[in-house]
């Protein structure tokens, strides 16, 4: 490592300096970069700040191996850099360490969300991402980390007073899907149903906020409930029942498709954490999505459709409860 560093003069600063860039050049390589990677950064004074996935140091390797370091070499050294665990273990106390080591650079737009989604996708081909290796789980269970990263990162961006607020900010001036646009920065046409999970059966007194989804590329998803939080699996701000059971999940698909089923749906019984799995088996009264019945059959009484249904809310159907909370967004969105 000393032979590809600068050379300084002969004196305590100069060895110290010397010392400080080693040390930094190597822990750039802990993670798995080689030493012809870490050559580029021995002429930059590096901060600490810089070990941050997508710091302008980050950004400036991973465009040089992007396409020439092999797809899963790259998403190992993502994973290694985000220290990511075997199992996310839902403390408070880890939540935060692991949403710190991505950069404030790094917007929930940017495009290296695309660019790492695309390995994936690579790796993983048809439903090898609910393979058993702890591998898959890490890949898997990292999409909650990218999505607390994202919404930590609109809190910061926009520090307004509720999580709805910064939102609106976020995307105020930013393109909203409609049916004449061929280019758009995000959509709120995608389905929250999934994200309105209840107990099978009635608990007396327990209720949770109606959810709407907003997506970007597709691959980023905010979750917003009724109540101006977004709702997030792990948060540094810390995690109630409706962000475990129903938060937001960072989706490695491009598009609601085949290939969302395999990377996005299917792993979830295999690899979730533990600590959600838990919450979501509920001591057997598990809990259950919408139904996407729309007729009067088996599963009418649970449908997302049914104003007298389960899922029901004010007199509403759940999906017309979502809508309502959707044009409030939109409007709102207007006034800025």
């Amino acid at each position: 490592m000393w032979s590809i560093l600068e050379n300084y003069t002969f004196s305590q600063a100069g060895l110290n300096k010397r010392y400080q860039q080693a040390k930094q050049l190597l822990l750039w390589e802990s993670a798995g970069w080689t030493r012809e990677d870490v050559k580029q950064l021995a002429k930059r004074n590096l901060q600490l700040s810089d070990f941050c996935i997508g710091s302008q140091v980050f950004q400036s390797l991973w465009q040089h191996a992007y396409g020439r370091k092999k797809a899963q070499e790259l998403l190992i050294i993502v994973l290694d850099m985000a220290a990511m665990p075997e199992e996310l273990s839902g403390d408070l106390q880890e939540n935060p360490k692991l949403v710190g080591r991505f950069s404030n650079d790094l917007a929930p737009d940017h495009a290296f969300w695309h660019d790492f989604s695309l390995l994936v996708q690579e790796v993983f081909p048809r439903d090898e991402l609910s393979a058993e290796t702890t591998f898959a789980k890490r890949i898997h269970q990292f999409r909650y980390v990218i999505s607390a990263f994202q919404s930590q990162w609109v809190r910061q961006h926009f520090s307004e007073k509720t999580d709805r607020q910064s939102l609106l900010c976020y995307l105020k001036g930013k393109k909203m899907r409609r049916f004449w646009r061929r280019q758009f920065d995000f959509d709120m046409t995608e389905s929250s149903r999934l994200h309105n999970k209840l107990p099978k059966v009635a608990i007396e007194g327990y209720q949770l906020p109606v959810n709407m989804k907003i997506v970007m590329g597709f691959h980023t998803e905010f979750i917003l409930d009724s109540f101006g939080r977004f709702a997030n699996e792990i948060d540094p701000q810390g995690v109630g029942h409706n962000g475990i059971i129903n938060g937001a999940s960072f989706n490695y698909a491009n598009a609601n498709d085949k290939r969302h089923r395999e990377l996005d749906i299917l792993p979830i019984s295999v690899h979730d954490p533990i600590f959600r799995k838990k919450i979501l088996a509920n001591d057997g009264n598990a809990f259950q999505a919408p139904k996407l019945a729309r007729r009067k059959d088996a599963d009418w009484a649970l449908s997302y459709f049914n104003k007298k249904g389960y899922f029901a809310k004010n007199g509403r159907s759940l999906n017309k409860e979502v809508s309502r909370h959707r044009k409030a967004f939109i409007k709102d969105l207007k006034k800025l």
